[in-house]
């Protein structure tokens, strides 16, 4: 398997066997797994990984660990040659997918308690003003 890098606008929703898609405005990369198993690997730029052209193929780094799907496949992409690694067990693919989950969850920002204050009494006044009414036929 060879891939090629192409630069798009969108992601399209049919990926084609090879290509690396992706987005530098949304920081989107998408492929379909090496295997050809037909798996859809999303990657987040940069907050996973890096994809980069080298003339007409694709790069990746870090190493792409597909964990959510049977195959557990474990790959570099390099100039569009792929380079296997071992496989991940089930134990290990459970691993990775938590610190993935943890490492996004601790980026997303939580508000404050005033905001969350706020925010319910916003919600309060609203069900005050305007009761929840049965419509009658």
């Amino acid at each position: 398997m060879i891939y090629s890098y192409k630069a798009v606008e969108r992601i399209p929703k049919l990926l084609e066997r090879g290509v690396v898609y992706h987005n530098e405005e949304f920081q989107l990369a998408a492929l379909l797994c090496a295997c050809g198993c037909g798996h859809r690997v999303t990657l987040l730029v940069p907050d996973s990984h890096q994809v980069s052209s080298e003339g007409e193929f694709a790069t990746i780094r870090p190493s792409i660990a597909v964990c959510d799907a049977p195959c557990k496949s474990h790959y570099f992409v390099t100039a569009g040659r792929v380079k296997w690694l071992p496989a991940f067990t089930q134990e290990q693919a459970s691993n990775v997918m938590r610190n993935q989950i943890a490492l996004h969850a601790s980026h997303d920002p939580r508000p404050s308690w005033k905001e969350s204050l706020w925010t319910a009494v916003k919600r309060a006044a609203k069900l005050i003003r305007f009761p929840i009414r049965r419509f009658r036929r």
